[in-house]
């Protein structure tokens, strides 16, 4: 008992210490003080305003930028990440054999078996699966299977996103380490408007600004005084481009061997898991299916967590996200990225619909 009371004694002075601070806080505060500088703990911590207050999402804009390009985090993607970090296209290809390639070659070997048999199944209405379609619950049937094209869609535009990030990259000939620079990028007086042309009649660069100088000078006065107090606007954004190249033999493998496959595999499992979900025999089996397909489908991030090394997870994780600036790229992609950002929701249900259609004709009629 003794020994006991020892033990509590330093524990309950400090909670009734903490208690008795956080009374005064309560006190300081419904009195009007200034909370300015708080002392989180009478011994030890204390609390001091760092720069002013800022909107969450103007902060990440200015250190992340807008028209941001992210690499999406997959066994496909860490197989590429894996490739360009290497020195040497020979520690690129031993890296490739021991750490990447095996669980690629494993995931779509699983992927396209399981996308076989379930096509198969579905044809021969294996299990509870009918020859007809589901036609007492049609409103069950026709959200399982648009929540199923709607994911379907999600991972065809996931690789969308993945050929978007190697775009970024310009071509070299032989292999480079992946490197990539940040910039601050503002709008500046000098820039052209309307025309897309310099005053002596050259055309605009569509790889870097023309600002790129003062945008470093920008990054230096940054590490000094803050990015706000750094560039004095509000209009600063953040850019982050790549110094490195992909050789085009990389370039083709990248598509042949990881992108190419993995839309294949994406389209046969909509197809096949379309026919699952609509010929199920009663509306448990109808939910079983649709997550059964979905499994198929997300296979390539079950690999990525289960085979890949935790450094390797690390690679793709860490990645910045690429930006793209201005109008570059042309008017017309500028406003594709531009409406298609304001519309992205009705875009996706649009899309969605349109697909349902033709999956249900051909399974149902």
């Amino acid at each position: 008992g003794v020994t006991n009371a020892l033990l509590l004694e330093p524990w309950s002075s400090c909670f009734l210490s903490r208690c008795v601070w956080l009374l005064a806080m309560s006190l300081a505060r419904s009195k009007g003080l200034s909370p300015d500088k708080l002392s989180c703990d009478p011994a030890y911590f204390e609390l001091e305003k760092v720069g002013g207050a800022f909107n969450p999402m103007a902060e990440s804009q200015r250190e992340n930028g807008i028209q941001q390009r992210v690499l999406p985090e997959n066994v496909y993607t860490a197989a590429i990440v894996a490739w360009l970090n290497n020195e040497s296209a020979s520690e690129a290809a031993i890296g490739a054999a021991f750490f990447t390639a095996p669980p690629v070659a494993l995931t779509i070997f699983l992927q396209v078996t399981l996308t076989y048999y379930l096509q198969v199944g579905v044809k021969d209405y294996d299990g509870d699966l009918e020859a007809v379609c589901l036609t007492d619950h049609r409103m069950l049937l026709y959200t399982g299977l648009s929540a199923f094209v709607g994911l379907s869609l999600g991972n065809l535009y996931t690789i969308l996103e993945a050929h978007n990030w190697l775009q970024m990259f310009g071509s070299c000939e032989r292999h480079e380490e992946l490197m990539l620079q940040k910039y601050l990028l503002k709008p500046t007086p000098q820039a052209p408007t309307g025309t897309g042309k310099e005053e002596s009649g050259k055309e605009e660069s569509s790889v870097y600004p023309d600002c790129v100088d003062e945008a470093m000078d920008g990054v230096a006065r940054s590490m000094e005084g803050g990015l706000g107090e750094a560039m004095g606007t509000d209009d600063v954004r953040g850019v982050c481009r790549p110094q490195s190249g992909i050789t085009p033999c990389a370039r083709a493998s990248f598509y042949a061997f990881l992108l190419l496959p993995w839309a294949a595999v994406t389209v046969g499992v909509l197809f096949a898991g379309s026919g699952s979900v609509l010929r199920s025999g009663n509306r448990f089996d109808l939910v079983l299916n649709c997550v059964a397909a979905i499994f198929v489908l997300e296979l390539g991030e079950v690999t990525y967590a289960l085979l890949l090394p935790r450094t390797i997870k690390n690679s793709t994780a860490g990645l910045p996200p690429l930006n793209r600036v201005g109008s570059e790229g042309g008017a017309v992609a500028s406003a594709l990225r531009k409406y298609g950002t304001l519309f992205f929701f009705w875009i996706v249900i649009a899309a969605t619909a349109v697909v349902d259609v033709p999956l249900y004709y051909f399974w149902c009629d």
